[in-house]
């Protein structure tokens, strides 16, 4: 008995004694992301283009004796090297102009003098503001651009129905710039407000205001509400000074207007993208600025429902074609129509899901856009650039296993390109349009990250719970493993489903985990099937109508997988943690296997999607009409409801001013296992909002896991070492 004590003891020892001379905590901080960043040389080269047609390139170099920049012409190779950034920009205007092309730089945001709180026509005799919540016409002089007058073009305009942009808050004045555009050439003015009058609110309690703490209310749909946000879509006529009220039908649906992009409107028309209440069907309206009627151009359907992130349309030749996304053929293609509405051909291949474009070049009949999926035994989830001619060619420019960024030159000629994954350190190069590797640039240096101990996670891959579908994560470890030890696993989870958090580019300590994982933990972060929308339309809409339930049977596969690709990894002491939906995943995972996850943290949950946003809810579960009730349906599972089923440590965060996930989400779990006698623990950080940004939090889940996972308690009393 004895014998066994001592050796329990040693054990313990051995356990927390600090690897380099460092106690135990500093050891983790050691390896974050705060800490690392100084190691790393040339993560980023602070590229720029110049010239006109991209004809020369600034890009900056990490040496062990400091940072040195150049300039490249493109064509030769010819350079020229500064010590300082400052001096390099200093001397671009005399090197380009001496060789006759205009300084521009493709990074810097276009700067066109004038009042952005007003938008102008193309021959500034009018421009449109907002004033107390109302449409405001301001007419000019044309030869010295005087104000001629001020013309109030609407009357019931206010808070929760202003014309203003962010004009709908309880305390906004209604001041500023307007979420509409000038139709083409003309002087017709189109505009959407938001009418969110009779919407339900929330409020917060902001404790540390001073002098006294003050109540924050604001709106806030949520699902199967009567009472949404109703849009109103008006035409106004500058010349005659008047607004008229465009008929859009049903008051269920969504009008969509870029508000930055001036690719919305042509000779005579406006358009709208209108998205009905199911969120199952996109129309692209035209609104004929002379007699104000509305015809649909294009209907697309997209059961169960659409793709957010990846959808998107592009007007060309003043609306002679159309570009438009869809998902109709099972992963997203670009299409071309014609101008009314007649589907021409689809550009990019079949088999790839097509992401956003990132140029347009009407002249050359061409694009450049993302694309997933394509290139074969490369994970799915990574982000590659091709160019696709309007007779349907694609090119790959970006060729290289990896996570592509890129930089276009002004003319398209020319790309700056990096691509890394987790396990690959970032590499830089210039290609051609066609993909041709013009110049090699310094590559990420990572090798005094090495020297101190530091080692890249491993990028894996393995089956979903279904034993088809393939997932792919990031597997984080000690970097010391002792031979014959077992180590806990961590789940990091985040489900979707509009995007997942697994990095796929190079990252040092993404969310945390690296540094975690340094405390004796194999940490692991995966894309489970309804969670990402980069990978078709059957893997996205996986979770439609099972909101609460659809990614914890793939966490627990992947677990079970990655603990037989490493001997070590110990199966019978799991954790689990997340934040946002991850959070409420986390809570999910514990309370329907309990066995399984024995300590988790849930940071911000929406643990009950029923009072989390309309958008959220209805979108991504599914809402539908009751013809008998006259109102919209949708009921979410909870992981209130399993209560009853927790057995593990597990530990609830919310900020007490999250604005996006309500602390109600975290105090009706709280309250369900009260009701059900259930030990748990549960912080609640003052002034934080959704993100808790402190560091608080961060240790806090470090110090969770290592004294309810390893079995190690820690005595200090100063939880946060290091600000």
């Amino acid at each position: 008995m004895k014998k066994k004590f001592i050796i329990s003891i040693v054990a313990v020892i051995a356990t927390v004694s600090p690897a380099f001379g460092q106690s135990y905590m500093d050891r983790a901080e050691s390896f974050s992301s705060d800490s690392l960043g100084r190691l790393v040389r040339n993560q980023d080269l602070w590229f720029e283009w110049y010239g006109n047609d991209g004809e020369f390139f600034s890009y900056s170099d990490e040496t062990p004796d400091g940072r040195e920049f150049f300039l490249k012409e493109t064509k030769t190779g010819k350079s020229a090297r500064f010590s300082e950034r400052q001096k390099l920009r200093e001397n671009v205007d005399s090197i380009l102009s001496g060789r006759g092309c205009s300084v521009q730089n493709s990074n810097n945001t276009f700067n066109h003098g004038r009042d952005w709180k007003k938008s102008w026509t193309s021959d500034s005799l009018f421009a449109i503001t907002a004033h107390s919540h109302n449409l405001c016409l301001l007419r000019y002089n044309s030869t010295d651009r005087s104000i001629i007058d001020s013309i109030r073009l609407s009357s019931d305009g206010g808070p929760y129905r202003s014309f203003a942009t962010g004009g709908n808050s309880k305390d906004s004045k209604g001041e500023g710039s307007v979420v509409g555009c000038w139709i083409g050439d003309t002087h017709k003015f189109l505009t959407v407000r938001e009418d969110q009058r009779s919407v339900g609110t929330l409020s917060l309690i902001n404790s540390l205001s001073d002098p006294r703490p003050k109540t924050i209310t604001y709106k806030f749909p949520m699902p199967s509400d009567t009472a949404v946000t109703r849009f109103e879509v008006f035409l106004s006529d500058a010349d005659s000074a008047a607004m008229y009220r465009i008929d859009t039908g049903r008051k269920d649906q969504t009008f969509l207007l870029p508000r930055f992009s001036k690719y919305v409107t042509a000779k005579n028309y406006a358009y709208l993208l209108r998205i009905n209440r199911t969120r199952d069907t996109l129309e692209l309206v035209r609104i004929n600025a002379l007699d104000r009627k509305t015809d649909v151009l294009i209907s697309e359907p997209c059961p169960p429902h659409l793709n957010e992130q990846l959808f998107g349309w592009h007007l060309l030749e003043e609306g002679r074609e159309i570009l438009w996304w869809s998902e109709r053929s099972g992963k997203g293609r670009w299409y071309l129509y014609d101008g009314n509405g007649r589907l021409k051909k689809a550009l990019t291949p079949e088999g790839m899901v097509a992401g956003h474009i990132e140029r347009i070049d009407t002249a050359g009949r061409n694009i450049i856009y993302e694309g997933y999926g394509f290139e074969e035994g490369i994970n799915p989830n990574y982000r590659f650039y091709y160019r696709a001619t309007f007779s349907g060619r694609n090119t790959l420019i970006t060729p290289g296993n990896g996570n592509h960024d890129i930089i276009i030159s002004p003319s398209g000629k020319y790309i700056y390109d990096t691509y890394s994954r987790m396990d690959l350190p970032p590499r830089h190069k210039v290609v051609s349009a066609s993909g041709k590797v013009l110049y090699n640039l310094p590559s990420c240096d990572v090798s005094a990250l090495q020297a101190k101990g530091w080692k890249a996670p491993e990028v894996v891959k393995v089956m979903a719970a279904d034993s088809v579908t393939e997932l792919y994560g990031v597997v984080y470890t000690p970097f010391d493993i002792e031979p014959g030890k077992k180590y806990p696993i961590i789940s990091n989870v985040y489900p979707g489903p509009q995007t997942d958090l697994v990095p796929q580019s190079f990252s040092l300590d993404d969310n945390g985990n690296q540094s975690l994982a340094q405390l004796g933990f194999v940490v692991v972060n995966f894309s489970y099937r309804g969670s990402s929308p980069l990978r078709g339309r059957d893997f996205y809409t996986f979770g439609y109508g099972n909101l609460r339930d659809y990614a914890l049977e793939d966490d627990y596969a992947a677990i079970c997988q990655t603990a037989r690709m490493y001997p070590y990894a110990d199966t019978t002491r799991v954790g689990i943690y997340g934040h946002s939906g991850g959070g409420f995943m986390a809570a999910a995972a514990m309370l329907t296997r309990p066995d399984f996850y024995k300590v988790g943290v849930a940071s911000s949950g929406n643990h009950d999607n029923n009072i989390y946003t309309q958008w959220w809810g209805e979108t991504f579960h599914g809402v539908k009409y009751n013809p008998d009730k006259g109102c919209y349906e949708c009921k979410i599972p909870t992981t209130v409801e399993l209560a009853a089923n927790l057995k593990g440590r597990l530990l609830l965060v919310t900020g007490d001013m999250d604005k996006n996930v309500h602390p109600a989400n975290t105090l009706r779990l709280a309250d369900a296992l009260i009701r059900n006698g259930k030990r748990f623990d549960m912080m609640i950080i003052p002034g934080a909002d959704h993100g808790l940004p402190v560091k608080y939090h961060d240790n806090l889940i470090r110090y969770y896991f290592t004294e309810h996972l390893l079995g190690l308690p820690q005595k200090d009393i100063d939880i946060v070492r290091h600000k």
